[in-house]
């Protein structure tokens, strides 16, 4: 009787493991009437999608931060004994949603500007490399990439996740450590 039930376990489990396998197959297989749109995204990209069964239009500006200007004018006493008044004019442009990135004088960014955003530029990177690094050298992409139909997409999924936060941490730790 113990043979016949082990046969009949294993019977029920090769069909449920068959029949899901089927459901998976399917459910990889059937595509959208619309198409899928994989972008690359910024801080500062916008996009404008407009899709249909006929077509789709993409208007895509990967870096388009709205500038907010002001203007500051300034009189100051001139001439003899400040009879006569000077005007001083000053640009101030700002990024929106940025609170410490202000472009003065005509666009021209400031020393300490220019070094925060290499230093952010190359936490960035850095991040992103130890991310990819930690994600692949732990054995969690070839644990995931040995599952079945799916494994590839779980590997990679990984992989980029991964290095997407491994790229904001080290883009943080780097303007917090430069004082940015």
């Amino acid at each position: 009787m113990n043979n016949n039930l082990i046969k009949g376990i294993s019977i029920g489990l090769g069909t449920v493991f068959v029949a899901s396998n089927f459901y998976t197959i399917n459910l990889l297989s059937k595509k959208s009437s619309l198409p899928m749109f994989d972008l690359p995204v910024s801080k500062y990209s916008t996009y404008e999608i407009q899709a249909d069964k006929e077509g789709y239009r993409i208007l895509h500006r990967m870096h388009d931060p709205r500038i907010i200007a002001s203007v500051e004018s300034i009189k100051k006493p001139a001439g003899f004994l400040g009879a006569s008044k000077t005007l001083v004019r000053k640009d101030i442009q700002t990024i929106a949603g940025e609170t410490n990135l202000k472009i003065e004088n005509n666009g021209k960014l400031t020393e300490k500007q220019i070094a925060c955003i290499k230093e952010k530029a190359k936490g960035e990177s850095t991040g992103q490399l130890i991310g990819t690094s930690v994600a692949t050298g732990t054995g969690l992409v070839t644990s995931l990439s040995n599952v079945p139909i799916v494994g590839w997409f779980l590997s990679g999924f990984a992989t980029n996740t991964a290095r997407r936060e491994g790229g904001k941490i080290g883009e943080n730790m780097a303007s917090d450590f430069n004082d940015c």
